[in-house]
């Protein structure tokens, strides 16, 4: 029994030396502002005049399992050269404080926080931009606040209910005790060691860039308050988006969507080729042959895009393909049209 008691007790101590670890790695580098009852860290960064030209701050929110990190180690060293950008850690992720309530998890709940951030910053009219759970949150800033807005994009975005269940460790974390149990003795010791293959998954086809994990500071999700949050969220994302697809087409900011068709984290065709139906006039982008991350994969895309609602342009109503569809283009990458 005693020996049981020394292993419980060895594990407890190397789950919170992980903690101290990653938090002292990857510490809290950019600044807070209060809302909520609550902190949000970000980034702000580029020209606050940009150079006297007419363009629109940009925010962009990340996805499930990440953080503001994704992209600074992506699209925001490029879009910062002539854009003010600022990148928000949603509620409960990376830095940002979580609010109490039971909404928190609801999409359009974060983009209220996010959007009083804002105001507080004195941002005015930005184009925003979501990628994956960050889709959900854009979409529903879109709704609520749109009016707001100088542009909306949608990058691989989750927009509708999807089947099938959650994935087993999110049901297990759901539970009070046992679901406690896991995440201290489990998920925060030796989450870290299973991290590499997630990546890649979340990448696929692509390959994910040499040293993503750290550059994304991966192990900040294993701490025990950010994966409980990150599974809630997870969790509860279908329920919301179930109401909330329902009214897409009420969306009348200028907007673009970009997925991959190789997608298989958020199904292009059930999220992203279902939102352009919705949105009268939107822009669809289609990345032929790329996965979940195409600011990764496909930056100069992104960037472009978002330029383009920065400065006041409309998109480009329609479906536009990259590089264009052909059969030989096809039969190189081994793809059929989608």
């Amino acid at each position: 029994m005693i020996w049981f008691v020394v292993g419980i007790l060895a594990v407890l101590g190397f789950a919170w030396l992980n903690i101290w670890r990653a938090e002292k790695r990857y510490g809290r580098h950019g600044q807070t502002v209060s809302v909520g009852g609550t902190d949000l860290h970000y980034v702000d960064t580029g020209p606050r005049d940009a150079s006297g030209a007419a363009r629109a701050p940009i925010v962009l929110i990340h996805g499930a399992s990440g953080n503001l990190r994704d992209f600074e180690a992506s699209i925001l060293p490029e879009l910062a050269r002539d854009h003010r950008v600022l990148a928000f850690d949603r509620p409960g992720h990376g830095w940002s404080g979580r609010p109490d309530g039971a909404d928190v998890d609801d999409p359009a709940r974060q983009a209220a926080l996010i959007h009083e951030g804002l105001q507080k910053l004195g941002i005015e009219r930005p184009v925003v931009l979501g990628h994956s759970w960050g889709g959900a949150v854009a979409t529903a800033y879109a709704l609520q606040f749109g009016a707001d807005m100088s542009g909306l994009l949608v990058l691989a975005g989750a927009t509708h209910p999807w089947k099938g269940p959650v994935s087993w460790y999110h049901r297990l974390l759901a539970k009070p005790i046992i679901g406690s149990i896991f995440l201290w003795l489990v998920v925060v010791p030796f989450g870290r060691l299973l991290a590499k293959a997630g990546v890649q998954s979340t990448f696929t086809p692509d390959s994910a860039p040499e040293g993503y994990e750290e550059a994304l500071g991966l192990s900040l999700l294993f701490r025990p308050g950010h994966f409980r949050h990150n599974s809630i969220d997870t969790s509860n994302l279908r329920t919301h988006l179930a109401r909330q697809s329902q009214r897409y087409d009420e969306i009348s900011v200028p907007t673009i969507i970009v997925t991959g068709n190789r997608d298989q984290t958020v199904m292009a065709k059930l999220h992203s080729y279902a939102l352009h139906e919705q949105v009268s006039g939107s822009e669809l982008i289609k990345l032929q042959g790329v996965g979940h991350m195409p600011h990764h994969v496909r930056p100069d895309i992104v960037v472009e895009a978002l330029t383009r609602l920065a400065a006041g342009k409309a998109p480009l109503a329609g479906t536009h393909v990259h590089p264009p569809e052909s059969a030989a283009q096809k039969a190189a990458i081994g793809l059929s049209a989608s």
